[in-house]
């Protein structure tokens, strides 16, 4: 017996700081800026793109690892098939509709929202230690089933 998507409760997720995705992205930008000085480049390149290395680490611990970034997502609500409320850290609620460059894979679920403001593209990046074990597995089941259309499987 299967219910309407219309009846559903809605789907809350709240989203924790993963230390996976941030490990992974501190060895990321610390082997960029290594491989940066092995490269036979003017001196003054390297300090441009040294510091454009530094300037794109300290958004991402601001967005991942501190969560304070204004893009920073917190909570998420699935209210119905299409609809998703999005919180930011400071309690602003956006509503936004799931894109279909997002997917779901095994070990990490990046989902793409388009805020109806207008806005740009808001990416969520949701690993399994930001959220509990079920949570993460009732989603990932959810946006297979239920989100069929927008999120792709990755395998």
């Amino acid at each position: 017996m299967t219910s309407s998507a219309k009846f559903a409760v809605p789907f809350r997720i709240k989203l924790n700081t993963s230390f996976l995705l941030n490990g992974l992205l501190l060895i990321t930008y610390l082997g960029a800026f290594s491989w940066l000085w092995a490269f036979d480049l003017n001196v003054l390149i390297k300090l441009i793109i040294a510091a454009a290395l530094v300037v794109g680490f300290i958004n991402h611990m601001r967005q991942h690892l501190l969560r304070i970034n204004k893009r920073t997502v917190v909570n998420l609500i699935w209210q119905e098939q299409d609809q998703w409320q999005l919180e930011t850290p400071l309690g602003e609620l956006i509503n936004a509709r799931l894109l279909g460059s997002s997917y779901v894979n095994p070990w990490l679920i990046v989902l793409n929202f388009k805020p109806e403001a207008g806005r740009r593209m808001l990416p969520v990046v949701i690993m399994p230690d930001s959220v509990d074990s079920t949570t993460f597995r009732r989603l990932s089941v959810k946006l297979r089933l239920h989100g069929g259309e927008v999120a792709r499987q990755v395998t």
